[in-house]
């Protein structure tokens, strides 16, 4: 009996991995924003004015 070849198969790739840490900067800017916001508020002007008013108590007694 004679012997048989050997079957030979792709490689079976086995990882094993190691991560490494890096430092990835990352900018932020921040902007100020200085608002000046306008409120409404009422402001009131009296307008003066004058009237002349009569007053009449009648006559004495109820009879004129």
């Amino acid at each position: 009996m004679q012997k048989c070849p050997p079957i030979v198969c792709d490689p079976i790739y086995k990882y094993q991995d190691c991560y490494v840490y890096r430092e990835q900067p990352i900018i932020q800017p921040i902007i100020t924003v200085r608002r000046h916001i306008v409120v409404n508020v009422p402001k009131y002007y009296p307008q003066p004015s004058s009237k002349d008013v009569v007053i009449d108590p009648g006559c004495p007694g109820g009879k004129c």
